[in-house]
C-alpha cells in the first residue's frame, strides 16, 4: 500500500514468538502494515517460548533479528510514517499482554489458529465496557508443496527461512559421483577437531564428550564411522544415529572391533561404492534422520560422505560426529549455514 493512502486502522497488536524469522512472519508483519498506521510487535518471553518444542532461540536472538529486519526494511516508505518507523517491539510476559485493556489500540492481528483467543480478549473487552478490538485475519504463507512454512519446519531441519526445501527427493533420486575438484576440501575437518591418537580415540571422544555435553544434549547425535561409533560407546554415549561400514581407513575391521548392535531399534542395510552417493544409501540416511527412534545403517562400502546428505535432513542442532585421519575427532553442528554449505557441496556431485 502507497504511504500516502489511508489506512483503515491506526494501531495494531501482533503477538508471537518469531522463532527462527522466516517469510512467513515477513507476509503477517507487512499485511498487518497494510491495515495498520502503527503496529506494536510483543515477542514471547523466554519462560512463554519454553512451552514450545526443543530448539526455540532465546528472546535475545529473536528480539535482535526482527529488529534488524525492521531497521533494514525502515530504508523503504513501507515501514515510515510521518517520518517515523511503524514498528515497535516489545516483551510478552503472558499469554494476552495488554490486549484486554488497552484503549490506544483499535486492531489485533491474527492467524487461523490464534483467532479464537483474540475473539475471548475481546469479549473481556466488552465485558469490561471497552470497544472491542478489529480483527484482521492473515493467511500463513504456503511452501511449493501444499505445506504452512513455520518455524518448526525450519527447526526440524527441512526447510530454509524462505519456505523451500534444503533438498528434494528428485536430486536424491539418482546415483551421484563425487567431482573430483571437491575431494580435498571434503578432507578437511569440518567443525570443531578434538585432537587425540588413533590408538587411543577415547582422548579425543572424552574431551568432546565434556566440552559438548553430549549427555545433556537434547537433539540428534550422530556418529558416522566405525571407530567413531565405537569409542562414543565406550564414552556411554550410543548416537542416535550410528553409521557404518566394517572398515578403516579402508581395511576391513576384525568383528570384534565392528561397533555393537545392541541399543539399536533400527538396523538397515545398503551399498555404496567410494566416492559417490547412491539413491539406496540416500533414501537410508533420510529415513534415520526423520526418524524418531535410533537407528543403525550398515553400509556396504563406504560411508565417509554421509554427513553431506545427513545435514540436510537432520534437525537443527544435532551433532555430526566423526573420526579426522591422524588427526581426531570432529564433532560439526547442524545448523543453517552448515546446511547452506552441504547443499552447495552436494549440488556439485555429478549424476552418473
Amino acid at each position: 500500500m502507497s504511504s500516502s493512502m489511508a489506512r483503515p486502522f491506526k494501531r495494531g497488536l501482533l503477538g508471537g514468538t518469531f522463532d527462527h524469522f522466516h517469510k512467513g512472519h515477513e507476509k503477517l508483519i507487512l499485511n498487518a502494515l497494510d491495515k495498520c498506521d502503527f503496529l506494536e510487535i510483543w515477542i514471547t518471553s523466554d519462560k512463554i517460548a519454553s512451552k514450545k518444542s526443543g530448539g526455540v532461540q532465546s528472546f535475545e536472538e529473536r528480539n535482535s533479528f526482527l529488529n534488524e529486519w525492521i531497521k533494514i526494511k525502515s530504508e523503504s516508505e513501507e515501514l515510515m510514517h510521518a517520518g517515523k518507523v511503524r514498528i515497535l517491539t516489545k516483551k510478552l510476559e503472558d499469554s494476552v499482554g495488554p490486549a484486554e485493556w488497552r484503549t490506544d489500540c483499535d486492531a489485533i492481528i491474527c492467524t487461523i489458529e490464534t483467532f479464537p483467543a483474540c475473539e475471548k480478549i475481546n469479549s473481556t473487552r466488552i465485558n469490561s465496557n471497552l470497544h472491542p478490538l478489529n480483527i484482521i485475519k492473515i493467511e500463513h504463507l504456503i511452501t511449493e508443496e501444499g505445506t504452512i512454512l513455520s518455524s518448526s519446519l525450519i527447526r526440524k531441519g527441512t526447510y530454509t527461512r524462505d519456505g523451500k526445501k534444503w533438498i528434494n527427493e528428485s536430486q536424491v533420486s539418482k546415483n551421484l559421483q563425487m567431482p573430483k575438484a571437491i575431494e580435498n576440501t571434503l578432507k578437511k575437518p569440518f567443525g570443531t577437531l578434538f585432537k587425540g591418537p588413533e590408538e587411543d580415540t577415547s582422548i579425543a571422544v572424552s574431551k568432546l564428550k565434556k566440552d559438548f555435553d553430549l549427555e545433556s544434549h537434547c537433539g540428534k547425535i550422530v556418529a558416522v564411522g566405525d571407530v567413531c561409533v565405537s569409542a562414543l560407546r565406550d564414552c556411554e554415549i550410543i548416537p542416535d544415529i550410528a553409521v557404518i561400514d566394517g572398515r578403516t581407513k579402508r581395511q576391513d575391521l576384525p568383528e570384534d572391533l565392528i561397533p555393537k548392535i545392541q541399543g539399536y531399534d533400527e538396523i538397515i542395510s545398503c551399498k555404496n561404492p567410494a566416492g559417490q552417493i547412491t539413491s539406496e544409501f540416500s533414501n537410508c540416511l533420510i529415513s534415520a534422520a526423520k526418524s524418531e527412534h535410533k537407528v543403525m545403517i550398515k553400509v556396504d562400502g563406504e560411508e565417509d560422505l554421509a554427513p553431506i546428505i545427513l545435514h540436510l535432513y537432520l534437525p537443527l542442532n544435532a551433532y555430526v560426529i566423526y573420526g579426522q585421519p591422524n588427526e581426531g575427532i570432529v564433532v560439526c553442528i547442524s545448523d543453517e549455514k552448515v546446511k547452506l554449505r552441504c547443499k552447495s557441496r552436494f549440488e556439485s556431485f555429478i549424476s552418473n
